[in-house]
């Protein structure tokens, strides 16, 4: 069986719940110290949590490799992209989107399938040379290193109720 792991992760998915985690962690710390010592005293219960603002790209690229796909649930297809057109951006990935696009080097996309949460069914023609077009959450190359992941942006969530992804031309699309 290939090798699963994502840097010092086990799985992409073991990556990417330790990087919301240390998010949310890293938000409500911040809302901590914005309380102060008096602030935090008054405060009975934690507020309802709001749903993240996220940093969203939505790129075209070819496929240049389809690594093995994650079958151990939540199954992820693994993609290496090269980046061919920036479509949109929120400001605070523009500039990786753009480094990436520049440079060609690879981009991460992690396409969860198989179940409600992600794109129910496999996608097909996951092939090298496939044409993609996504949208979905994007995860700057430098957090990905620092958190322990590997050296590539990543690409994600490109599904309901945050992105996309159509392969091919014409292009069929799953949200």
């Amino acid at each position: 069986m290939a090798d699963q792991t994502f840097g010092k992760f086990e799985s992409v998915e073991a990556f990417l719940e330790s990087f919301e985690r240390a998010r949310r962690q890293e938000g409500e710390q911040a809302v901590e110290e914005a309380l102060g010592l008096e602030g935090r005293q008054k405060r009975k219960r934690r507020p309802p949590r709001g749903p993240r603002p996220r940093e969203v790209a939505e790129v075209i690229a070819v496929l240049r490799e389809r690594e093995p796909d994650d079958t151990k649930a939540p199954k992820h297809h693994h993609l290496l992209l090269t980046i061919e057109e920036l479509v949109d951006a929120t400001v605070g990935v523009e500039g990786d989107v753009t480094r990436a696009l520049d440079t060609g080097e690879d981009v991460f996309l992690a396409v969860r399938f198989g179940d409600r949460m992600g794109i129910t069914e496999p996608i097909d023609g996951l092939v090298a040379g496939a044409r993609i077009h996504a949208r979905g959450e994007w995860i700057t190359q430098k957090q990905a290193t620092d958190h322990g992941g590997r050296d590539l942006s990543v690409l994600h969530f490109t599904h309901d109720p945050l992105g996309f992804i159509c392969v091919g031309d014409p292009e069929l699309c799953f949200r």
